[in-house]
């Protein structure tokens, strides 16, 4: 039976899609058009007048982009995983301490922090080096997705219940839809393990990817441009004074308790 000859439920798709890369992940076309900050062929490829990206396709799109990103990252700390016969944070523990300690005069301190991380890293885990170097590559690679992913969702819940108070009147699923865009140039900050370069591609990364969340989320919530900046920002503000506010708070019930 072909499967134009019957009616497919709402939310059901036919077995045959679950295979199809589109049904996953937007086209390489409408990725390369948000890169280029086009959205209106991103989101509606097809001039429908609506997005017509599903969020699933934003989930599938940031994964398999955080895949990607971190493949440098996941080479590298083999390589220094592997050369050591460590776990990777052992590993990168012993190498940064033993850099620290040669780009200064010596000092007992120093050494001696740099050698007990030495011995640390050296130490015979209880599975084989090469098998602890590799499994913890591996988490520390499966981290690049799951870290974008956990961001995607929190962060866009805060600005979608922000541009809610403030007049927007999108939906949650189209709004997360649009902003899984962002993904696309912080592909940059998989350069951040390369000398000079990977600093540059990671500030890039991120004035791209921010420039892009703001025109997908204006696009979506019809929101103006004060608005748009302030449900942005505030979320942002907020958790960065977060730990100035708890130790605040802390020394006040200090002094009221004294």
């Amino acid at each position: 039976m072909s499967l134009h000859t019957h009616v497919t439920l709402p939310g059901r798709a036919p077995r045959e899609e679950w295979t199809q890369r589109r049904y996953w992940l937007p086209s390489f076309d409408q990725m390369w058009n948000a890169a280029r900050l086009n959205l209106a062929d991103a989101l509606d490829p097809f001039e429908r007048g609506s997005i017509t990206v599903s969020m699933r396709q934003g989930l599938g799109m940031i994964v398999v982009l955080g895949l990607v990103a971190g493949t440098l990252q996941l080479l590298t700390n083999l390589w220094l995983g592997l050369s050591m016969g460590a776990a990777v944070p052992l590993a990168v523990a012993a190498s940064s301490l033993a850099d620290f300690a040669a780009g200064y005069a010596p000092n007992a301190t120093l050494g001696e922090l740099s050698n007990t991380a030495s011995l640390m890293a050296g130490i015979e885990p209880r599975m084989p080096g090469f098998l602890a170097a590799l499994l913890s590559a591996l988490g520390l690679w499966l981290n690049w997705p799951l870290g974008w992913l956990s961001n995607w969702i929190v962060y866009g819940a805060l600005t979608a219940g922000l541009a809610r108070l403030l007049g927007a009147t999108s939906h949650l699923q189209t709004f997360f839809a649009a902003t899984s865009f962002t993904a696309v140039p912080l592909l940059l900050t998989g350069l951040t393990p390369l000398p000079f370069i990977g600093p540059i591609a990671v500030v890039a990364g991120v004035v791209w990817g921010f420039a892009l969340y703001y025109q997908a989320f204006r696009r979506v919530t019809g929101l103006d441009a004060a608005r748009t900046l302030l449900s942005l920002l505030l979320p942002v503000v907020v958790i960065a004074a977060m730990p100035t506010l708890l130790a605040l708070a802390a020394m006040v019930l200090l002094v009221l308790a004294g």
